[in-house]
């Protein structure tokens, strides 16, 4: 290709008669052209290019062509200085950089050599590999000699390149202030920022002026919902491409439109990961692209976003991948995806990129400027692409909020928090210590209270920590979810050892102490004492119809049965109170089916996702802080629905626990629950008829002469008062009991069953288990009912004494008492010791139900939430933190029935093959 110098004469109508001659109108006659150019179209053509380098990159064709005031050529008068050299077509060519004019050549001295008629520093290592080698010195010297904007645009892609591949900081700090020497010149591409004492990288990030508020919602005239990002392409021939909006030009992994629009949105947390074949990028029709970014502000104008690379910080050394921020770091203005120019040798690509925005503190709804973090893969070779062909490539869009204020806040509640858990600590121990003192002559009282203190801080802090979570992501929920104007951001995923780990610390030792609380509670439930006392006086009524269809062995039987009680009312009572132990309002399997039909059914579960909206396509990473209250929140709606449900119907339909109570009265036993030292319950069961044994017909007719009035009431107290019109049919009371009473019940009745009962398990070798059996094989049935009637007797003339003394012995419990469980002063008084009357507290709320699991409704549903959100974190899956959610509490269900039964059938020495 020819390159037009110098026009040496203007076309016109004048022509010379010979052909290697022009018309010089300055002189108006034809003159001959110079040597080593050639006449085209009357005008004197050199070659373009001297050396195979183009003129254009050597220098300027003005100032190397000598040219007389006629404007003939006059070889004798073009003098070229010391640093040009004359050449043999009349032009002075610059010696380029520090080349001086030797006998007639341009000759490198000092530290520089000559390298494809250049004269470059002597360490050539940062020009030489591949595609370095060939256009890196022209790329220098075109750009910082000849300021050709083509070169500088090479030099700055070699740069990028090469920004953490060079092999000493000398070699770094050669081509870094090549690039800054040329971009400090007129109309030179920007690639590095320089820093100075007034210009930094915060005051970049933070005072770079933008114009644009941001807001959650939609774009209006003075704020955007969208950020509007557009890019230049630079190629390595230096080549430039138009400004035009960024798509998906970052995103290696496949995306769709929908993606690419949605990445737009301030404050979606876009996230587009993905294991890439990276084969492709070997093939040559691949160009490495590199690029600058560009923000287009809410008045048109367009602002430069800048580059933070992994690895590179000005200085040639490193710095870690996994710092985000901005303060003290080195942006650069560019960079590449992949580059392949080495190839097929190998290949190097962004494995990460992260748009990084922060919201301003300066001024409300606006945002700083953003820059994109990008980090590089390691060299991968031929080699490594044929073995492994998919390499992990990450594509990230977070925005930040300064979390100061947010982190203070946390902390101070946490701190509250702890507080609020020392004084309920203090006060359920100080409580226990009252309605436990110290001459209930426990072993160790002062051992026992300190295990007691430990379970019941453990209870509290998870119980206390579980509201202080549910409270705080509700909080982060509701106000990132349904907000319009910027007021808060989730904080970073990016940051997880920071942002996140505290709170998953927090609920996994939270989820411990529950579970060590949870047995706890499950083991005290299954220690319990029940005594079952039997009010039936009269004979058993036997049909005497069929006394002809029975032989007489078998009539003998009956006869001789007669004068004896039946069996079947207390197993019966026993079974009901059996059921009643692992009995819940709250049904888990429900409780999960909905669940899950909300979580999956219905996709709630996508409200997981840290975008500040309520859409449910899942397009973005979910935020465990904000899984954790939507899963912990529906759990407990639907668990608490239930209870509510419970309660508007209970007039319809009752509770088991309400009709056991209904039972134990037709059945005519009463039950006596023990679960403290001086602690009880008493379930009053005695028959209005006075007795319960007898056909069909008479059980109907008991309950209509009751439905009619007739007879006794239900009530353990037989007479009313103004103030206790419903002593009568009050059933059930709280006990605390006298020292005295304590004793005989241990002395009379309990030691002397375990005394029985330990002898009957290890009467010989062949009856040792290694569980204790509530009735052992031969375990004298007839003494232990003798034992029990001895105590029922004694049970009987206190309940007769308490009944004749209801007025001082029967109480309300005050408003105090009841919130706080707070035992009666006489406890502590001297005469309540020895007396045997208990104090009787009416409870018409059934507080005996507390050792069961429907006592402890609010406190298993709290568990089993925990529980579903334990797996919700470890499986990320919501089918399977069902399943493994039912299997838990299946088993804890199982484990407890298992205990209670074993506890029940020793208690009241009915053979666990009754317990049904």
């Amino acid at each position: 290709m020819l390159f037009i110098l110098f026009i040496i004469q203007s076309i016109n109508a004048q022509k010379c008669e010979t052909t290697d001659q022009f018309y010089n109108p300055l002189s108006s006659k034809c003159e001959t052209c110079p040597t080593g150019t050639g006449l085209i179209n009357n005008q004197c053509i050199c070659d373009s290019t001297i050396n195979g380098v183009p003129i254009n990159q050597v220098c300027a064709a003005e100032t190397n062509l000598c040219i007389s005031d006629t404007g003939s050529w006059q070889s004798s008068a073009c003098q070229c200085s010391g640093h040009a050299i004359s050449l043999p077509t009349n032009i002075c060519q610059q010696c380029p950089n520090n080349l001086i004019n030797v006998q007639g050549k341009c000759s490198c001295s000092g530290s520089t050599t000559s390298s494809d008629n250049y004269c470059v520093t002597q360490y050539l290592n940062v020009f030489q590999d591949d595609i370095a080698q060939i256009i890196g010195p022209k790329a220098y010297d075109g750009c910082i000699i000849y300021n050709d904007m083509v070169s500088c645009q090479q030099l700055a892609n070699l740069f990028i390149l090469k920004r953490s591949t060079l092999s000493t900081e000398r070699d770094f700090n050669y081509l870094y202030n090549a690039v800054l020497t040329s971009q400090n010149k007129k109309n030179m591409p920007k690639i590095i920022h320089e820093v100075s004492t007034t210009v930094t990288s915060v005051t970049l990030i933070e005072d770079t002026p933008l114009q644009m508020q941001v807001n959650f919602k939609e774009d209006r005239t003075s704020s955007l919902n969208k950020l509007q990002f557009y890019v230049i392409e630079y190629y390595i021939d230096g080549s430039v491409s138009e400004l035009k909006p960024l798509q998906n030009q970052f995103q290696l992994c496949s995306s769709s439109y929908g993606d690419t629009d949605l990445a737009s949105h301030f404050g979606v947390s876009y996230r587009n990961d993905c294991n890439l074949d990276f084969t492709k990028y070997l093939e040559n029709n691949y160009k490495t692209v590199f690029y600058s970014i560009w923000i287009k502000d809410i008045d048109g104008s367009f602002i430069q976003i800048p580059i933070k690379i992994a690895g590179y910080d000005g200085n040639g050394s490193g710095e870690a991948e996994t710092d985000y921020g901005y303060a003290n770091t080195k942006f650069l203005w560019r960079f590449f995806m992949v580059d392949n120019l080495k190839s097929p040798s190998e290949i190097i690509y962004a494995q990460t990129i992260r748009l990084i925005s922060y919201l301003s503190t300066k001024e409300e709804d606006k945002t700083f400027l953003p820059y994109f973090y990008v980090i590089y893969s390691d060299p991968i070779t031929i080699t490594n692409i044929q073995t492994e062909k998919y390499y992990p490539v990450f594509y990230r869009h977070n925005y930040y909020q300064a979390q100061t204020s947010f982190y203070t806040v946390a902390t101070a509640l946490l701190i509250v928090a702890h507080v609020l858990i020392i004084i309920i600590w203090f006060i359920r121990i100080y409580i226990w210590s009252k309605r436990n003192p110290s001459y209930t002559g426990q072993n160790d009282w002062c051992m026992y209270l300190t295990i007691k203190s430990f379970y019941v801080l453990l209870d509290t802090w998870a119980e206390v920590i579980f509201y202080y979570l549910a409270i705080f992501t509700g909080y982060l929920f509701c106000f990132y979810k349904f907000q319009q104007t910027i007021y808060i951001l989730m904080p970073p995923l990016s940051d997880y050892e920071n942002n996140y780990r505290p709170f998953e610390i927090l609920f996994f030792m939270m989820f411990a102490c529950r579970l060590i609380s949870m047995f706890n509670l499950i083991l005290r439930q299954a220690d319990v004492q029940v005594f079952f006392v039997d009010w039936e006086k009269s004979e058993v009524l036997r049909p005497r119809e069929l006394a002809d269809k029975l032989d007489n062995n078998v009539l003998k039987m009956v006869e001789s049965a007669q004068t004896k009680q039946s069996a079947w009312r207390m197993i019966l009572i026993a079974n009901e109170f059996n059921e009643l132990q692992v009995y819940r309002i709250v049904s888990v399997e429900w409780t999960l089916l909905f669940v899950g039909f909300f979580l999956e059914g219905l996709k709630w579960i996508n409200l997981d996702q840290e975008q500040p909206n309520l859409k449910l396509e899942r397009i973005i990473p979910k935020n465990y802080v904000i899984q954790y209250f939507l899963c912990a929140f529906l759990y407990m709606t639907i668990g608490l629905a239930q209870i509510i449900i419970q309660k508007l119907f209970d007039i319809w339909f009752p509770i088991l626990v309400e009709d056991f109570v209904d039972l134990c009265a037709i059945s005519n036993v009463s039950i006596l629950i023990l679960d403290d030292v001086l602690h009880g319950y008493y379930i009053h069961g005695e028959n209005p008829v006075g007795y319960a044994e007898g056909s069909s017909e008479h059980l109907a007719n008991c309950l209509h002469y009751e439905a009619l009035g007739k007879g006794k009431k239900r009530g353990f107290i037989q007479e009313s008062s103004q103030q206790h019109q419903d002593d009568v049919d009050l059933q059930t009371f709280e006990l605390f009991l006298p020292m005295r009473f304590r004793d005989a019940y241990e002395k009379v009745y309990n030691q002397e069953l375990k005394q029985k009962t330990d002898n009957a398990q290890y009467q010989n070798y062949n009856e040792i288990r290694i569980l204790r059996q509530g009735v052992p094989d031969g375990l004298d049935m007839a003494l232990v009912q003798t034992i029990k009637d001895t105590f029922s007797f004694y049970l009987k003339d206190v309940l007769t004494q308490v009944r004749t003394n209801f007025s001082k012995c029967v109480r309300d419990k005050l408003p105090v008492q009841r919130f706080f469980d707070y035992p009666p002063a006489d406890l502590e008084e001297n005469y309540f010791k020895d007396q045997s009357m208990p104090v009787f507290f009416r409870d018409p709320d059934q507080s005996f139900k507390t050792m069961f699991f429907c006592g402890h409704e609010y406190f298993f549903l709290i568990t089993d939430t925990m529980i579903f959100n334990f797996w919700m974190i470890l499986t990320d899956n919501t089918y399977l933190s069902l399943m493994l959610t039912y299997l838990i509490s299946a088993g804890i269900f199982n484990f407890r029935q298992w205990v209670g039964e074993r506890n029940l059938a020793d208690q009241s020495k009915i053979d666990s093959r009754f317990l049904i």
